[in-house]
């Protein structure tokens, strides 16, 4: 089905994803024409129920498929094409013991992209990074403060494989677009946390359903920055709409919580779970010692009472954004586990 019309055509990569499905439902909310790519015919059909269920006019909704690994198909999804929201790239459950063996796929998809939106002569791509690109692998740091100034360091050894992958994929980014006449806009979110729109969760997703069902007696003390997502979509569109917002960063976070006041902030909005909660936090020279021979758990150790600043100036003013809070997107987020059925209620 084509969406041709007076709209301008944005494409939306990796559809059946949390943050894409939010960004694809803010765009059709706000007019524009929307094609998303899927790598499976399933996943287009789930992300277009998914889409519909929400309200969406799909009438403006067309999918195709393409995979960020394989270069056929790219050309012909950015035919026609306006702006390219870029939200697709893994994000593994658990870490691989080789650091750089994430970097193939989201570098190498956003650098294929990229080069064919650039030939499609789309005028903005707008990247979804992550916070991990701006503050890992800084250890030892004087100044708490990070901005959109900063990287993460990939050559540090407590630097997770999902971290260097973000880093390394938006570095090509910038350097794909450099000289030319396509512009970026980058957003780097901390943990995207709020409700989900069906019942495929996602990374995020299952550590909160895990918690409420118990699975986690025990946390470490990692600090974390929550960002709802649909702040998230509002700020894509605004980095894509926005003329200031081309060529700039933008941090996305409301405000920083510990594994334990996440829980708190669940057993709080839901008193009938807090049995099952997170009770305990795991001692911190546990996870210390563990982080000498699991890549896992030094990852966890280079988060453990982390009292870093991520500062999200540019994103209020550039972007004009006022973030719910996290405990918001807490909530939001439990309350589609249980009303998708993907957490039981106590009985």
């Amino acid at each position: 089905m084509s969406v041709a019309g007076s709209q301008p055509l944005v494409l939306v990569t990796g559809l059946s994803g949390f943050v894409a499905k939010h960004v694809a439902r803010e765009l059709l909310a706000r007019g524009y024409a929307v094609r998303g790519t899927v790598r499976s015919v399933t996943k287009g059909d789930e992300a277009r129920a998914a889409l519909s269920a929400a309200g969406c006019e799909t009438g403006r909704l067309e999918i195709v498929q393409a995979d960020l690994t394989d270069d056929r198909g790219w050309g012909e999804a950015l035919a026609g094409c306006r702006f390219v929201q870029h939200t697709a790239s893994p994000f593994p459950a658990s870490q691989p013991r080789d650091k750089f063996a994430l970097v193939p796929v989201a570098k190498g998809g956003t650098l294929r992209v990229a080069e064919a939106a650039k030939a499609a002569g789309v005028e903005r791509l707008v990247l979804t990074s992550s916070v991990v690109a701006v503050y890992h692998g800084h250890d030892g740091r004087a100044d708490p403060r990070f901005t959109e100034a900063d990287f993460s360091n990939v050559e540090s050894p407590r630097i997770s494989s999902y971290a260097v992958s973000k880093t390394l994929a938006e570095r090509a980014a910038w350097e794909t677009v450099e000289g030319t006449g396509m512009e970026l806009a980058v957003l780097n979110p901390s943990l995207v946390l709020g409700p989900l729109m069906d019942r495929d969760p996602g990374t995020s997703a299952d550590l909160v359903a895990m918690m409420m069902r118990g699975r986690l007696p025990l946390v470490p003390a990692a600090r974390f920055g929550v960002v709802d997502v649909r702040d998230v979509a509002q700020a894509h569109v605004a980095a894509m709409e926005r003329p200031e917002a081309a060529g700039r960063r933008f941090i996305l976070t409301a405000g920083q919580r510990t594994l334990r006041e996440i829980a708190d902030a669940l057993g709080n909005a839901f008193p009938e779970f807090r049995p099952r909660l997170p009770r305990a936090t795991v001692p911190n020279a546990l996870i210390e010692f563990a982080a000498k021979v699991s890549r896992r758990a030094g990852t966890l150790a280079s988060e453990l009472d982390q009292r870093r600043t991520l500062d999200t100036t540019a994103a209020r003013e550039g972007l004009g954004m006022d973030f719910r809070s996290p405990e918001e997107a807490i909530r939001a987020m439990a309350e589609s586990l249980l009303r998708l059925g993907l957490v039981r209620r106590r009985r």
